[in-house]
């Protein structure tokens, strides 16, 4: 049985002491075919393609700029950014989106001219989009905004299986509605295992276990039962198990259903 991470940071200093060995040995161990690989920031850019070249089989890029980092945009790094999207390595534009959390880092102004910018990159090279949106508390004003920019201002990959995908699905069914009727995926991960999180669950499985795909955002995100521990995509099997039981259905009905999704977002063969 096979996996796919459909989004990690395995540049991230936590995986200094062991990249090399987590991705040839330990990843393959875990049954995980492929982890994606999310630059997100200018500095991780051109890592993430390198950390793709070394390992063509297990790893892939997805370059963008997180709205935290949207400070961090200028006209020679979006020039730059322009640039690179179009490398075979580079599988969508992400992550991008609204961050309501990170006003201290960027913005909401900020956040959106650079969400607006993102997108019209999406649009001209056509590739798939990962979406980060974050609510402040209760007030879902961030999703408003990502679903009232994505319907004016985005041009879904029609390439694309899957023109793209809500990742870190942390919302309510209302919100997964919306994202669904748009073609987007629903990115499942260690939060869907919190116990406070019954919320996420049963909007998820109203969606439909025909919906969703594999992801651990690690290092962080550790499933239940491994909190407080450096996550990686040897835990993708621990989420699916949580998430097939949860959902009703085989465990290895829920790997084809997400690896065959996960390949159809990225346009993989």
């Amino acid at each position: 049985m096979q996996f796919i991470d459909s989004h990690a940071h395995l540049n991230d200093p936590a995986f200094d002491p062991d990249r090399e060995e987590l991705i040839t040995q330990k990843l393959p161990e875990a049954g995980i075919a492929l982890s994606v690989e999310i630059g997100c920031a200018p500095e991780e850019w051109t890592p993430a393609l390198e950390l793709a070249a070394r390992h063509p089989s297990l790893i892939g890029a997805v370059l963008g700029v997180h709205p935290e980092y949207a400070s961090k945009l200028n006209p020679a790094n979006l020039k730059e950014l322009a640039a690179l999207l179009p490398d075979k390595r580079n599988l969508a534009v992400g992550e991008i989106g609204l961050d309501y959390t990170c006003f201290e880092f960027t913005a909401k102004e900020r956040q959106q001219e650079v969400f607006s910018q993102m997108l019209a990159l999406a649009n001209q090279v056509q590739k798939p989009i990962v979406l980060h949106v974050r609510r402040a508390g209760e007030d879902y004003a961030a999703y408003d905004d990502t679903f009232h920019a994505l319907k004016h201002e985005w041009k879904p990959s029609a390439a694309a299986g899957h023109p793209g995908v809500l990742h870190c699905f942390c919302a309510r069914y209302e919100e997964a509605k919306r994202a669904l009727d748009m073609g987007l995926l629903l990115g499942i991960n260690g939060c869907f295992t919190y116990k406070k999180n019954e919320y996420i669950r049963e909007a998820v499985k109203k969606a439909g276990s025909d919906k969703i795909i594999l992801e651990t955002d690690c290092p962080y995100l550790s499933p239940q039962g491994r909190r407080g521990l450096r996550n990686d995509p040897s835990n993708i099997p621990l989420i699916a198990e949580f998430a097939a039981d949860y959902l009703d259905i085989p465990l290895e009905q829920l790997a084809e259903i997400t690896v065959r999704n996960t390949k159809a977002l990225y346009g993989l063969v």
